[in-house]
């Protein structure tokens, strides 16, 4: 098949989107298929066909309108088997929905009424507004992509989309890489590394928006729990300042870590106990499902499309709620290692059902559809 891929940056250098839209080309040239990627920044990449999309930096709208009209001018020259869009653009055949959709992200970003309603029709969520409008009602794809039960609602719910036009395809991960036998290979080099002593409780937290997945929840659990023997890990990209202050202020110096954005993630998850990602809203938080295949219990919330994976109680724990004292009680319930060995077990083992392959292999049975023309 003649296969085209939209994304505004394609490198492994950046975010989840990019990273997954370089691995999908890679198995898709590596299956025979003939790939173009459509983007405005890249990486080089053997046997990839690159198109470059101007794009507008002034402002985000700008960004958004003019990478959606640059790509399907750019797109309309050529004829595809499938066009598979990473980004909101006017017309795609497959619309990947990775990041969940405007209306919800409003909502739960800002509960002010006041604010929310000024965010809502602020110049930025009126042009995704007007995107999503343009794909989800307007038939602007054949299909929707996502990676949750949550987003499909979601979207059934705000624009009315039938059910039977969304087709949920799990994230994947890679077991080669994230495994449980990380720990006896990384965990204690880690560890010593960070003189975490062998009693010691490690918490490990990831992100690269640290306001978003709610660290301060964390934090604020941390000192609920006034317990010495815990060590958080907080690792990511993103600034640290607000947060060292309230940690300094509560006597939380010795309890909490920033180390920064690391490459080789599987030793931190090697080093931990339980991984905690009290996040705001996620339509599939991949870093849930990468500390599963490491044999570490997860706690996150209902708002995370990664918890449909996860039996309250078994896997880990979902959330209810936003506040720390929730979080505080389960990190207290998993104080034994036997309860943490016993559930990291079970996450690992439900983890080897959603592997990279098995996710690749749904992706493409999908484009067989589509080309097909099963949608239309």
């Amino acid at each position: 098949m003649k296969i085209a891929l939209v994304c505004k940056e394609y490198s492994l250098k950046k975010g989840g989107l990019e990273r997954y839209t370089v691995s999908l080309s890679r198995e898709l040239i590596r299956a025979g298929h003939e790939v173009h990627v459509f983007t405005n920044a890249w990486q080089e990449e053997p046997g990839v066909i690159i198109h470059h999309v101007p794009m507008l930096r002034f402002s985000s709208p700008l960004k958004n309108l003019s990478f959606a009209l640059f790509s399907n001018r750019a797109l309309s020259k050529m004829s595809f088997n499938v066009i598979h869009s990473m980004e909101r653009i006017f017309y795609q055949d497959i619309f990947r929905v990775s990041d969940g959709i405007n209306p919800v992200q409003v909502s739960q970003q800002y509960p002010n009424f006041a604010v929310r309603l000024l965010k809502a029709i602020g110049p930025r969520r009126l042009t995704l507004s007007y995107l999503e409008h343009r794909i989800f009602v307007d038939r602007g794809c054949k299909v929707i992509m996502t990676n949750s039960e949550l987003i499909k609602g979601h979207i059934i719910e705000h624009y009315k989309v039938a059910p039977q036009k969304i087709e949920v395809i799990y994230n994947g991960v890679n077991t080669l890489r994230f495994h449980p036998g990380v720990k006896e290979e990384y965990g204690a080099a880690v560890r010593s590394k960070y003189r975490i002593k062998e009693n010691e409780l490690v918490l490990l937290f990831i992100s690269n928006n640290f306001k978003l997945k709610r660290l301060q929840t964390i934090l604020k659990s941390l000192a609920l729990l006034k317990k010495r023997e815990i060590k958080l890990l907080v690792v990511g990209n993103d600034s640290k300042r607000p947060y060292q202050r309230w940690v300094t202020e509560n006597v939380l110096d010795k309890q909490v870590l920033f180390l920064g954005p690391k490459k080789n993630i599987e030793k931190y998850y090697a080093a931990s106990d339980i991984f905690v990602l009290p996040t705001l809203y996620d339509a599939f938080a991949n870093v849930c499902l990468e500390a599963m295949a490491c044999g570490l219990p997860v706690i996150t919330t209902r708002n995370n499309g990664a918890s449909e994976l996860i039996q309250d109680g078994e896997q880990g724990f979902i959330l209810k709620g936003q506040g720390p004292n929730e979080l505080a009680g389960r990190i207290a319930t998993l104080k034994l290692p036997m309860d943490r060995i016993r559930m990291g077990e079970k996450a690992a083992k439900k983890a080897k059902h959603f592997t990279i392959e098995k996710h690749f292999s749904e992706v493409l049975k999908l484009y067989e559809r589509v080309g097909r023309q099963d949608y239309i």
